[in-house]
């Protein structure tokens, strides 16, 4: 009977180091697949970030590419290049007749009359200081 207890209780020992041994190895399968769980939900969240970064970046493009189409519809109009051959080649259609004015302001004989009309202000100036014309302006008696 002594022989018997010892071996159920070595068989005992062997059941709780067995159960302990599978508690370990399945807690450590466990941390495993947590870990990897973990990892693929940064990865996926990721991966969504970079989508939706794509999506913006289409939209911009394509936003882009509608304006460059209108640019180029308006620059292919006759409207357009009737505009740009009268500004920078000075065309003009058969039925027009140009006009050039000339400013008043340029002409010689305005410039005489300036002249005369003008006063010389280097001979007429007042060499007394800013604040005794402003005390004279305010505090002077009216005639």
């Amino acid at each position: 009977m002594i022989k018997g207890k010892k071996q159920l209780e070595q068989g005992k020992k062997s059941v709780r180091f067995f159960s302990g041994l599978f508690f370990l190895a399945g807690l450590a399968v466990l941390v495993m697949i947590g870990i990897s769980l973990g990892k693929e939900t940064y990865r996926k969240r990721q991966i969504q970030k970079e989508i939706e970064n794509l999506q913006n970046e289409i939209q911009k493009v394509s936003q882009e590419n509608s304006d460059l189409n209108n640019l180029i519809s308006y620059l292919s109009s006759q409207e357009f290049q009737e505009k740009e051959a009268r500004e920078k080649l000075n065309l003009q259609k058969s039925d027009e007749k140009m006009i050039i004015l000339h400013k008043d302001a340029a002409s010689p004989q305005n410039i005489e009359k300036k002249n005369e009309n003008s006063t010389d202000f280097a001979t007429s100036e007042d060499n007394t200081p800013n604040w005794r014309k402003w005390l004279k302006l305010f505090f002077a008696k009216e005639n």
